[in-house]
This record gives C-alpha cells, structure tokens and sequence, in this order.
C-alpha cells in the first residue's frame, strides 16, 4: 500500500505543480525553432520584467549555441518559470510546488519531472540564469550526468552578458571552495567526477563538486574547447568512456596549476 501511495504521489506531483504555477500570473512567454518553450511567471515591475524577460532569451540562445545538439524540444510541455524577488515569497511557494518537502536550495532549483524552474531573483539574477541552464540542458540531454550539468549551470550564475548577447564566464567564488576541497584532499579528480553518483554529487562533498566541475569547464572554454568536449561527453555513455573522454581533454595536473595562476574576485 506504502508503494502505491507512493507511486500515486509521484505522478500526481506535475499537476499540482501546474496548479500551483497557475497561481503566479504569467509575464513573458519565449519560444525558439525547436527550442524548449518557457513560460516566465511571477510578479516583478514592468520594468523588471523586460530584464528578467531579456535574461532568459539571452540563457536559451546562448546555452544552445554553445551546448545543445539540436534536439527537438518544441513538443515537450513548456517549463514555467517562477521568479520571486524576496526569499519568503519563495521558500512558501517552493514548499507548495513541492508538496511541503523543503527546497533544494534558498537560491533555486529545477525540478525536472514537473518541469518546474522556482528562482529566488531577489538574492541575485544568477540563480535564473543557473537553473534554465539545467532545463534547456536537460531538454536536449536527459542523461547527463550530475556533475556535468552543475558545472554547466554553474557557468551561467556569475556570467556576465556581452554587448553582442552572448556570455562571458567568469572567476567567481567557487574559486575558494575548490581551494579548500584541495588543501582537505578532497576534490575530486577526474575518475572520481566520471564514476559519480548523483547522490555523491549532492552529498556532503556538494561544494567540491561543483567547483571541480565549473572550473573544469572554464578551462576548456578559455582554450575553445568546451563545445568538442561537451560533444563527446554526450557521445559517451558509460562512466569508463566518460572517463576517457575527461582525460583526453583534460591534462588533470595542468588544471591544477592552472587553478593557481586565477585571482579571486
């Protein structure tokens, strides 16, 4: 009985997401050729929401230039998009679309089975632009792995936007979380991020993955190699050939020293 209520629970959770999404009134709608269709809601001034509007525009179009194979998603159910300016507002309704579980995070998070984005833009406007890095990823990449798509989003929360609309990624504070994890002994290394877990990845170890994971990716962007890399990830689906492929692109102790020459912002 325990498992059927449980089972009955599971799939009962996207329409109480879309109940409790509905509650929110809808500002922008964004849609791109066979792109992952957004719905953006909250309550921001009008003014706010241009900004918010052109941020998210701005993450879809650069995440598929940059990440996505060209998978279409335009059949999929749109993902609503829940934007807060103030953490009480979203820590209650996160609670609500979680069916009173409390959220992942104070910052946001993407729930993938509801298709569901809750952002708290109030703490910073990183945090939509890290979590709809997940879901447009996740429309085009299902399996990918955990460490891969947090480094990915990662990249996003402390981008800054370009004249030209594209991204620039940049040093941020997971700088010093990787530094720590690396006088603790405990960064992971390129078999540890390959052979992960998604239950590793989120563990007490959270920090240190992260960090691994974004820098990794800032390394092979600034050498022009982060889309090949990211191509061949996608073609590998075994742990062991994940593996293979971070160690082709990735020369493990040049990272490292690199890691050393980056000044903290």
């Amino acid at each position: 009985m325990l498992r059927l209520l449980a089972v009955v629970a599971l799939w009962s959770l996207p329409a109480v997401a879309e109940r409790v999404a509905d509650t929110l009134p809808v500002f922008a709608r964004l849609e791109a050729p066979k792109g992952t269709r957004l719905v953006l809601r909250g309550r921001p001034t009008a003014e706010r929401a241009k900004l918010l509007s052109a941020l998210a525009q701005a993450v879809q179009q650069d995440v598929t230039r940059r990440f996505l194979s060209g998978t279409d998603a335009s059949a999929l159910p749109p993902v609503e998009v829940c934007l807060f300016d103030g953490s009480a507002a979203y820590h209650a309704f996160a609670v609500q679309v979680l069916g009173g579980a409390e959220p992942p995070s104070d910052l946001g998070f993407y729930e993938p089975r509801l298709r569901v984005v809750v952002a708290n833009t109030g703490l910073s406007i990183g945090n939509l632009q890290h979590e709809l890095a997940h879901a447009l990823l996740g429309d085009d990449f299902p399996d990918v792995p955990s460490w891969l798509t947090e480094g990915v989003g990662s990249l996003y929360g402390s981008a800054r936007l370009e004249k030209n609309g594209r991204y620039r990624f940049l040093v941020n504070y997971r700088l010093r979380h990787l530094r720590a994890a690396r006088e603790a002994g405990t960064l992971p290394d390129l078999a540890t991020l390959a052979a992960s877990t998604s239950a590793e990845v989120y563990g007490p170890n959270v920090l240190a993955y992260y960090a691994a994971a974004r820098y990794l990716l800032l390394s092979l962007d600034g050498r022009d190699e982060l889309p090949g890399f990211f191509a061949a990830m996608r073609a590998a689906k075994t742990s062991k050939a994940q593996r293979e492929v971070l160690e082709r692109f990735v020369d493990y102790p040049k990272f490292l020293a690199w890691t050393q020459t980056l000044r903290l912002p």
